[in-house]
């Protein structure tokens, strides 16, 4: 009897372009998207499905998580990352904000530099003053951004956070967690306290980067070896020579015991 592969995550679903899931009330990622500012603001169960993360969420306690599959499938597609990206540029806009250059072709932004947009004035009303729950939304669309690979935008997008804080009117709690969500491994939420726990299998992946970065450290090595021995030269083999592992501090990935 023929198995039937199973279903692609709901996430997956939700964003994918050719099939366009809609969620428990029937609303599909384009419908929510064609809000006004005030929908935005007053409906609170739509951030966590355009914006899903590893963790539950105990305000939603129904929404769709991040689980490997859908880490890996954001990572591999371009398609889902494009709708990503679209999802991110209307909340961008919501708080007052744009891409440097939103005229590429189709729509999509050609310059990922974040900038006040022409409606930040009357935007920003809805969510610059302390102790606003936008900014635990903002919290959660960087780890999203991270998580699902848009590392670029999260970082464009953190950096106007920061210009605004500076202006003094974003509270230091806020701006902690902001930092946390763009800084800290991806295994460990912002508001996780407790070092040794934190996400599996992003544990796993960022692990699984820094040996890779070390093997490919150490095929450079083997493969400039080889060529040393073929040489004639063995001053201009050492001139040429790459570093290895030895030579190179690959980068930091903390480990929970470490923490």
């Amino acid at each position: 009897m023929a198995s039937h592969p199973s279903p692609e995550p709901f996430i997956v679903q939700f964003y994918d372009p050719n099939i366009q899931a809609k969620d428990r009330r029937g609303r599909t990622r384009s419908s929510i998207l064609a809000w006004s500012d005030d929908e935005l603001e007053y409906h609170h169960d739509y951030i966590q499905l355009l914006f899903p993360l590893p963790e539950g969420s105990p305000f939603n306690p129904s929404a769709p998580v991040i689980d490997e599959v859908t880490f890996y499938a954001f990572r591999s597609r371009l398609e889902l990352q494009t709708q990503l990206r679209a999802s991110l540029q209307r909340m961008l806009h919501f708080y007052g904000f744009q891409f440097a250059s939103e005229t590429g072709s189709g729509g999509h932004p050609q310059g990922l530099q974040v900038l006040n947009s022409s409606n930040y004035s009357e935007a920003s009303r809805n969510w610059l003053r302390r102790f606003n729950h936008n900014h635990l939304r903002i919290t959660r669309i960087l780890r999203s951004l991270r998580v699902l690979g848009l590392e670029k935008e999260a970082w464009e997008f953190f950096k106007a956070l920061k210009r605004v804080y500076e202006g003094g009117r974003i509270g230091q709690k806020s701006m902690m967690f902001w930092t946390r969500a763009i800084e800290r491994p991806l295994f460990l939420a912002p508001e996780d306290e407790d070092y040794n726990g934190g996400c599996e299998f992003l544990y796993e992946f960022e692990s699984g980067e820094e040996t890779s970065f070390i093997k490919s450290l150490e095929s450079s090595s083997n493969d400039e070896e080889e060529v040393e021995e073929a040489n004639d030269s063995p001053e201009t083999a050492r001139e040429n020579k790459l570093p290895t592992s030895d030579e190179v501090d690959p980068p930091k990935i903390i480990s929970k015991s470490e923490l």
